[in-house]
C-alpha cells in the first residue's frame, strides 16, 4: 500500500504544486495511517515476544525514508509556486493600481475631453484584462477602481460647465503674458531676458487653451515676441563667439610667450630663471583673465599652455639642482674666506690687515652667489668679520685724529705760507717748504684730502711759472706727484695702480720700438734713404720715453717697498 502511495507521489509532482496541494496533503494523512497501523502492530509482537513497551523501537523503512523524501521536495516546489503567484499578484495589484492612477489623472480632464473618454475604455478594457490579486487586497484596489471611474464622470460634467470661462480667462492671460514677452526684448542682461523667457515660456504651456476664433491671432502674437527676443538673444551670443575667437588668439600669443620664456631661460644663469618664472607667473594670470575661447580649442590649447608651464618648471627644477652642486663648491671656498676674515678681525696691524682684508673682499666677488639661498646668511657673517676690523680701525683713527690736531694746524700755516710764495722764491724755496710739509706729519682723515689737495695743486702752480728745464720741471712734478700718492688714504693701492699704469706705457713703447725696428729691415739695402733716417729717429726718441718711464715706475716702487717693509715692521 505504502508502494503504491509514493508512486501516485511521485505523479503528483510532476503537476503544478498549487494545484495538487490538496491531493498531497490527502496522501500525507493516509501514509501516516498505514504507517501508524505498521507501527502498532510491530510494537504489540515486541510486547508479546516478553518486550517493554516503552523499550520499543521502530526504525524508519526505506518507504519511510523515500516518501519524506517527495515531502521534502514537494515542499520546496510549493513555496516556489507560492512565491510565484505572489509575485504575479503583486505585479498585477501594482498594474491595477497604475490604472486607477491614470484614470484619477483623466479626471482632472484636458481641453480634449473625447481623447480623454476613449482613454478611458482603454484603461477600463486594461483592468478586465490584468489578472487576479491576493484576496486582501482585491476589495480594497476595486474600491478605488469604482471611485475613481466616479472621480472622473463627475469632473467630465464640471469640466464641461466651467469650460467656456476658462477658455476666454486663459485668452486674457496670455494676452498679459505677450505683453510681458515684449518687455523682456528691451532687456539688456542676456541672462536675465534667458530666465524670464523661459518663465514665460513654461507659464503660456500652464495657461491653457483659448477659444478656437482667438487661437490664430494669440499664437502669432506670441511668436513674433519670441522670435524678436531670441533674435536679440542670437546677436548676443554671435558677439560672444566672436569674443570667443579673439580670446583665442590672446592665449595663442601667451603660448608663444611662453616658448619664449623657456627658450631664454635655457643656458641661463639663475637671474634669468628667476626672472622668466615671474614673467610666466605673470603670463598665467593674463591667461585666466581673458576667458573661455571656442568649445573646440578650449581643452586644447588649455592642455598646451599647461603642459608649457610643467615644461619650463621641470627645466628650472633641473637647472637649480645643477647650481646646487655649484653651490656646494663655492660655499666651501667661502666658508674659507668667512674663516681667514673671522682670523683678522681682532687684528691691530691696520695697514697690513687692511689690504689681507680687502684681497679677501675681492677673491669674494670672484665667486658669485648666483641665487643660492645661502649666499646672503655667509655675506653676513663675512661682512661682519670685515666691519668687525674696519669698525676698530675708525675707532682707533679717529682717536689717532685727535691726536693729529696739532699737525693740521702746522700744516694750514705752511699752506698759508706757500699761498704767499710768488714767482721771485727758488726751486729750492719750493724744496724746502715740501720737506717742512712732508715733516710736519699726519693730519686728522677728514681734512686730509683738503689740506694735501690744497698744498699740491699750489706746488704745481709755482713749478709751472718757473722757466726751468721742461724735463727737469716734469720731473719735479712727478716727484710731488708721488709724494702725494705716499700719504693718501690708499697710499699703497694708488701706488701700485700707478705702477701697472707706468709699466703698461713701458710696453707700448717697447712695441712701438719693435715695430721701428721691423720697418728698418725694409730699409737694409737702401743707404742714404731719408725714410730710414726718420725711423731711426724715431726709435731713438721711443728709448728716451722708455727711459724716462722706467725711471718714473723704480721711483714709484721704491715707495711701494717702503710701504711693504713698514708693514712687515
Amino acid at each position: 500500500m505504502k508502494t503504491e502511495l509514493i508512486a501516485k507521489l511521485q505523479e503528483l509532482l510532476a503537476k503544478d504544486a498549487s494545484e495538487v496541494a490538496n491531493d498531497v496533503r490527502a496522501l500525507q494523512k493516509e501514509y501516516q495511517k498505514q504507517w501508524t497501523i505498521e507501527f502498532e502492530k510491530a510494537r504489540q509482537a515486541f510486547v508479546d515476544e516478553g518486550g517493554k513497551a516503552k523499550e520499543f523501537e521502530y526504525p524508519k523503512q526505506t518507504e519511510d525514508l523515500e516518501f519524506e523524501k517527495l515531502i521534502d521536495q514537494f515542499g520546496k516546489l510549493k513555496k516556489e509556486s507560492d512565491a510565484r503567484l505572489a509575485s504575479e499578484q503583486t505585479r498585477n495589484l501594482l498594474i491595477r493600481q497604475e490604472i486607477i492612477a491614470k484614470i484619477r489623472d483623466l479626471s482632472k480632464l484636458s481641453e480634449n475631453v473625447g481623447a480623454a473618454i476613449k482613454k478611458l475604455q482603454e484603461l477600463q478594457t486594461q483592468w478586465k484584462e490584468s489578472g487576479a490579486v491576493s484576496s486582501h487586497k482585491y476589495k480594497e484596489v476595486q474600491a478605488d477602481y469604482s471611485k475613481a471611474v466616479e472621480d472622473f464622470y463627475y469632473n467630465l460634467k464640471i469640466y464641461r460647465d466651467l469650460q467656456e470661462h476658462d477658455l476666454k480667462r486663459n485668452y486674457e492671460n496670455k494676452q498679459e503674458l505677450i505683453e510681458k514677452l515684449k518687455a523682456v526684448a528691451h532687456i539688456e542682461n542676456i541672462k536675465e531676458a534667458e530666465r524670464l523667457i523661459k518663465v514665460y515660456r513654461n507659464e503660456w504651456d500652464e495657461i491653457g487653451p483659448v477659444p478656437n476664433e482667438k487661437w490664430e491671432e494669440t499664437k502669432s502674437a506670441y511668436k513674433t515676441s519670441l522670435d524678436d527676443i531670441y533674435s536679440k538673444i542670437k546677436t548676443h551670443y554671435n558677439g560672444i563667439e566672436e569674443q570667443k575667437e579673439s580670446n583665442l588668439q590672446g592665449k595663442l600669443n601667451l603660448i608663444e610667450k611662453a616658448k619664449e620664456l623657456i627658450a631664454s631661460a635655457e643656458n641661463a644663469g639663475a637671474k634669468k630663471w628667476n626672472d622668466a618664472t615671474e614673467q610666466l607667473i605673470a603670463l598665467q594670470g593674463e591667461w585666466k583673465g581673458i576667458g573661455r575661447t571656442t568649445e573646440k580649442d578650449n581643452e586644447k590649447i588649455w592642455a598646451e599652455f599647461r603642459a608649457l608651464c610643467d615644461t619650463f618648471f621641470e627645466k628650472k627644477k633641473a637647472f637649480f639642482a645643477t647650481m646646487n652642486e655649484k653651490f656646494a663648491a663655492t660655499r666651501k671656498i667661502k666658508a674659507d674666506l668667512i674663516a681667514k676674515a673671522e682670523a683678522l678681525q681682532t687684528s691691530t696691524d691696520w695697514q697690513k690687515t687692511s689690504q689681507a682684508l680687502i684681497k679677501l673682499q675681492d677673491e669674494w666677488k670672484k665667486h658669485p652667489g648666483n641665487g643660492d639661498k645661502e649666499e646672503p646668511h655667509m655675506f653676513q657673517k663675512f661682512r661682519k668679520a670685515c666691519n668687525a676690523f674696519f669698525d676698530a680701525k675708525k675707532a682707533h683713527f679717529g682717536e689717532v685724529d685727535a691726536s693729529y690736531e696739532n699737525n693740521l694746524k702746522a700744516k694750514e700755516e705752511i699752506l698759508a705760507k706757500l699761498n704767499a710764495f710768488t714767482e721771485s722764491n727758488t726751486r729750492e724755496d719750493l724744496k724746502t717748504i715740501t720737506a717742512e710739509w712732508n715733516a710736519a706729519g699726519h693730519v686728522p682723515m677728514k681734512e686730509k684730502k683738503r689740506v694735501n689737495d690744497a698744498f699740491y695743486a699750489k706746488l704745481d702752480e709755482l713749478y709751472d711759472k718757473m722757466h726751468i728745464d721742461k724735463q727737469e720741471k716734469a720731473a719735479i712734478q712727478f716727484k710731488t706727484k708721488i709724494d702725494r700718492l705716499a700719504s693718501s688714504d690708499n697710499a699703497f693701492d694708488a701706488l701700485r695702480k700707478e705702477s701697472d699704469y707706468l709699466k703698461k706705457l713701458c710696453d707700448e713703447v717697447n712695441n712701438s720700438i719693435r715695430t721701428y725696428d721691423n720697418n728698418l729691415g725694409f730699409f737694409k739695402h737702401s743707404k742714404g734713404n731719408p725714410l730710414m733716417k726718420e725711423v731711426e729717429q724715431k726709435i731713438e726718441a721711443e728709448k728716451v720715453k722708455l727711459a724716462e718711464l722706467t725711471a718714473k715706475r723704480k721711483l714709484v716702487n721704491e715707495e711701494l717697498n717702503k710701504i711693504r717693509e713698514t708693514a712687515k715692521s
